[in-house]
C-alpha cells in the first residue's frame, strides 16, 4: 500500500491544502499524520493559520487517516475531527513490518521504543527530514509540512513497497532509500 507520512502542520491551512493536493496526485491510500496538527502555528498571513480549516480539510479523508497526537495537540477534540486520535504512539503491521508511529517528543531515535516492539519508528517533532539506523531500529522523519528547520524543504515521506521517498510539497523527490 502506498502511504504518505507527514508531520507538524501546526494549523496551516495553506500547507495542508498543498499536502492534500500532493496526496491525491501521488495516489496514496493512507495519510499518516505524526502530530502537531493544528496548534502553535505562525501568525504570518502567508502561512494561513486556521486550525478549524485544517480539520475541515482533513475530515473528508477521515477513513484514510492514521493520526497520533503531538505535544501541541491538546484540545484538538474540540475541533471535531472525524478521524481517530491516538495519544502518544501506536504500532502497526505494514506488510509484515512492525511500524511504531509517534510524534517524537516522548519517543525518538535518542529515546527509542522498547526493544523488539518495532522494526521501524516514524516520528516528526524536529521539523527536519531524516533516516537513521539505530541498531535494529530504522528511524524515519518526514520533516515538517509547514515549519521546516535547518534549511530543509516543506516535506513529507512516501512509503511504498519498501521504498522510502522524501518529497517537497510540490512533489519533487529530494531523497530516496530502500527500507533495509
Amino acid at each position: 500500500m502506498k502511504r504518505m507520512i507527514a508531520s507538524d502542520l501546526h494549523g496551516s491551512a495553506y500547507y495542508c491544502r498543498q499536502l492534500l493536493d500532493l496526496y491525491c496526485r501521488e495516489g496514496a491510500r493512507q495519510l499518516v499524520l505524526l502530530g502537531d496538527l493544528v496548534f502553535s502555528g505562525s501568525y504570518d498571513p502567508r502561512y494561513d493559520y486556521d486550525p478549524l480549516a485544517v480539520i475541515d480539510l482533513l475530515n473528508p479523508f477521515a477513513q484514510e487517516i492514521l493520526y497520533v497526537e503531538g505535544n501541541c495537540d491538546f484540545g484538538i477534540q474540540e475541533l471535531n475531527p472525524q478521524f481517530s486520535i491516538t495519544p502518544n504512539y501506536r504500532v502497526e503491521d505494514w506488510e509484515g513490518t512492525a511500524v511504531f508511529l509517534t510524534h517524537g517528543h516522548r519517543f525518538s531515535p535518542l529515546k527509542p521504543p522498547p526493544l523488539g516492539l518495532a522494526q521501524v519508528m516514524l516520528s516528526g517533532h524536529t521539523h527536519v527530514p531524516s533516516f537513521q539506523q539505530m541498531g535494529d531500529l530504522v528511524c524515519l522523519n518526514p520533516g515538517s509540512v509547514s515549519l521546516p528547520r535547518s534549511r530543509s524543504p516543506h516535506s513529507c515521506l512516501l512509503w511504498e513497497d519498501g521504498l522510502l521517498r522524501w518529497l517537497t510539497l510540490e512533489g519533487t523527490e529530494f531523497a530516496r532509500k530502500p527500507l533495509p
